[in-house]
């Protein structure tokens, strides 16, 4: 499918702009003497394992199902948001450590100018890789690729932060320099916590989307001899959804029947809804 290239070809982009990134901040960072630039460096350096980690996740999670993962690997991509998140915390955390003894011991110095014009080009392709990796994410309902969109988008964000630390640290003071490298890890440390928040609910089932229960719900009870919907439930894999489903058919009606049935809601479920690619359908007789 078309998606999916989109999908592979995002990620291999993200993973060499973090690359390529990684390797121009932290060089031109130590060279010009630009802590920020460094720390924003250290950030795509965890971007970059994280990024390998997404793409390894997309490509797992297209493996069709097999007898030992009967339900798909679709929740590769879960896996892969939690490794994100993870390395992203700790990298937060490393930056924050560093700058702090920098501004305590008064470690600063004023950067070069290389570092700003960096520091300015990374905005410009991390915003590029948010549009594609947004756009792929769209097409192929991939959980993984959205996390590292919304991931460029903030690594443009530090990026601005450490172009204005250079600049101020080079028309004020240098101590803007650790100041604003302790804001980047602020940030880097927050969009860890996001992702691996997201991550453990998906692993663990956690399904909120009320407004699409209550929507299947109506669908089943217009299929002909359901007389009740008495329970659904709902979780992800991947970007799919599996749905659990307890109906009410009349007491006097055959297995064949009742059966029946249930195939009918099966099929008006999936038909309705492109993301329920399965459907289990308990059948109860009517109570009196």
């Amino acid at each position: 499918m078309q998606s999916d290239r989109e999908a592979k070809v995002a990620g291999s982009l993200t993973v060499v702009g973090n690359a390529l990134l990684t390797v121009l901040k932290i060089g031109f960072g130590l060279a010009t003497n630009a802590q920020v630039l460094v720390a924003d460096g250290l950030h795509n350096f965890a971007d970059l394992g994280a990024s390998l980690a997404v793409a390894i996740g997309v490509k797992v999670a297209h493996v069709p199902a097999d007898f030992e993962h009967p339900y798909g690997h679709q929740k590769a991509e879960s896996v892969a948001q939690k490794i994100v998140g993870i390395l992203l915390l700790l990298a937060g955390i490393e930056i924050l450590y560093q700058a702090g003894q920098n501004i305590l011991r008064g470690n600063a110095a004023v950067p070069g100018l290389a570092a700003a014009y960096v520091a300015a080009g990374s905005i410009v392709v991390k915003e590029v890789l948010y549009r594609y990796n947004h756009h792929a994410a769209d097409r192929a309902h991939s959980k993984a690729l959205a996390a590292s969109a919304v991931d460029n988008r903030l690594d443009a964000v530090t990026s601005v932060v450490a172009l204005i630390g250079i600049i101020l640290a080079r028309l004020w003071s240098p101590i803007f320099d650790p100041v604003l490298a302790a804001v980047v890890s602020l940030f880097v440390i927050y969009s860890g916590w996001l992702l691996v928040n997201r991550a453990v609910a998906d692993l663990m089932d956690r399904f909120d989307d009320r407004a699409l229960l209550d929507s299947l719900r109506g669908v089943a009870t217009g299929v002909g001899g359901v007389m009740e919907v008495t329970g659904i439930r709902g979780r992800y894999m991947g970007a799919e959804v599996l749905i659990d489903l307890e109906i009410a058919v009349p007491g006097e009606f055959t297995v064949r029947e009742g059966h029946s049935v249930a195939t009918s809601v099966k099929e008006a479920i999936m038909k309705s809804r492109p993301e329920v690619v399965a459907v289990h359908v308990h059948v109860n007789p009517e109570e009196e």
